[in-house]
């Protein structure tokens, strides 16, 4: 059965994910044609950490592997799951086994032929790596059935197991043995684009995949260009060494409206936070993150840092992502009364100094807008008495995923339905994105429900248990859901999308006819 022909309990779990837009990927037909010979720069906010797939969680190195890997399934801008290196997939009637046919054409980019054992030795591949075991914690065994056959059982049913795949690239097993398991400086993947050279603090170059089974690219070079400095992007932006960038709201008004440039908003499901390590004295008491957060005066936040573009934000999602109801969450809004009452109470009625005696510093990530979020929270935390010096890091992603910090700006992610949410708040997120570094066997056993409940309303009543109390818990701070915005030059046929892990994808791209 493919996937217009599922089960009905199949057909339940798609509806339920179906909720908000996501991608449409470069496993898609591409929809404008051309032959560019000239190579497309991309602007990328921070540095590159590891060609490894499976070792990071940061932006910049997604948009490596969007380019380069590809996975089972994607999801389109519906928020479907539809097809890549899978054909089509017969779902069980008790939601636990995935029957998947998989292309037969697909080629990895050291001349390997694409089959069946490459999937499973993914999944068993991926498994060394805590940084995405979100996506693959749920599944129990991935057996061939044949060169073109794969059977996938989960540990229990599993709403977004589908869209989990596109966090799943699949890497070739004879590249990853001849590398004896050290792909993070190489990379072979099926996807259109393959690498020619990285250099994690400059610049990765990418080549079209000729052999491509839907075709080569229409633009052939890419480059993917760190630049430090927003600012200086811009200015690279408009003498065009850069062609693409998300462009900082404080750096946008220069740019909209200009002939020279196309741009487009979208809304990512991305918040903005500040995380606070619960194993750091003094962030592993709960009355002194709840008194931090109230401190934060979020409207000030956004329109200093973010110059307006974006939405005070309570959870790490909001309520575009199914089974988020915020009507009976605690109250931690700015209040600064209250955040110096709740210090006291936490057996600090003259404030704190974090710097002098806890040896803290708010961790920052510089040129960006995180940069300013830190600074008008240090005001903030100075208003009811506690002070804290800001210090610049340019590893923020490694920092919150080892817990090597005790405070700092980040962001995340989220998905079109809570469950998604395990990662940023379950014991299984520790090592990527529970920032907090917060395990409670309450929250994991709730999710745990969600995950296993196929009747909407039954999961949207777990979820609204769940989130009062970890709200409650103040397990970082979250600040925004914010807008981004993108521009290029109006020479490029070009477009983004709301995901924020997939932004992008070159394939769709083309440099319009002279």
């Amino acid at each position: 059965m493919n996937t217009g022909k599922t089960t009905k309990l199949a057909t339940l779990f798609l509806c339920i994910i179906m909720v908000s837009t996501t991608v449409v990927t470069g496993c898609t037909t591409k929809e404008t044609a051309g032959t560019g010979n000239k190579p497309v720069v991309v602007y990328v906010a921070d540095i590159f950490n590891t060609l490894n797939p499976y070792d990071t969680g940061a932006f910049s190195d997604s948009y490596i592997f969007n380019q380069v890997y590809e996975s089972l399934a994607k999801a389109d801008d519906q928020g479907n799951a539809v097809p890549c290196l899978a054909k089509s997939w017969d779902i069980s009637a008790d939601g636990l086994t995935y029957t998947i046919k998989l292309v037969d054409d697909a080629f990895f980019h050291n001349g390997e032929k694409f089959k069946a054992s490459d999937v499973v030795f993914t999944y068993d591949f991926a498994k060394d790596f805590p940084a995405k075991k979100a996506y693959y914690s749920m599944v129990k065994t991935v057996e061939v059935i044949d060169d073109y056959t794969v059977k996938i059982t989960l540990n229990q049913p599993y709403p977004l197991f589908l869209h989990y795949t596109q966090q799943v690239p699949i890497v070739n097993e004879k590249f990853v043995t001849e590398h004896n398991g050290d792909i993070s400086k190489d990379a072979s993947g099926t996807g259109p684009y393959k690498l020619v050279s990285y250099d994690p603090a400059v610049k990765v170059v990418l080549t079209a995949n000729d052999a491509y089974r839907l075709s080569p690219a229409a633009i052939k070079d890419v480059e993917l260009r760190y630049v430090s400095d927003a600012s200086s992007a811009v200015v690279a932006l408009e003498a065009g060494e850069i062609h693409f960038m998300s462009v900082p709201p404080v750096l946008a008004s220069r740019l909209l409206g200009n002939a020279n440039f196309t741009s487009q908003k979208t809304l990512p499901l991305y918040t903005a936070v500040i995380a606070m390590n619960t194993k750091v004295p003094p962030f592993d008491s709960k009355l002194v993150r709840q008194a931090f957060s109230c401190a934060a005066d979020k409207e000030s936040i956004i329109n200093i840092a973010y110059e307006g573009f974006g939405t005070v934000a309570k959870l790490q999602a909001y309520t575009n992502s199914f089974g988020v109801d915020l009507s009976n969450i605690p109250d931690l809004s700015y209040n600064p009364g209250r955040a110096r009452e709740l210090l006291a109470e936490a057996g600090y009625p003259n404030g704190i100094d974090l710097t002098k005696d806890f040896g803290i510093k708010l961790l920052t990530i510089p040129g960006t807008f995180h940069e300013k979020v830190g600074q008008v929270f240090q005001n903030n935390l100075a208003d009811i008495g506690v002070k804290v010096e800001l210090q610049n890091t340019q590893t923020p992603d490694e920092d919150v995923e080892s817990g090597n910090f005790a405070i700092m700006n980040q962001g995340a992610t989220y998905r079109s339905d809570f469950s998604y949410n395990e990662c940023n708040y379950g014991t299984i997120g520790i090592g990527g994105n529970n920032y907090s570094q917060y395990s409670d066997p309450y929250i994991d056993e709730m999710f745990a429900k969600g995950n296993a409940e196929t009747d909407p309303e039954k999961r949207k009543a777990i979820y609204r248990e769940l989130i009062p109390y970890i709200v409650d818990q103040a397990l970082g701070i979250p600040i925004f859901h914010k807008q981004e915005i993108y521009v290029w030059s109006n020479t490029l046929n070009a477009k983004a999308h709301d995901q924020g892990m997939f932004p992008f994808f070159v394939y769709e791209w083309s440099w319009k006819e002279s």
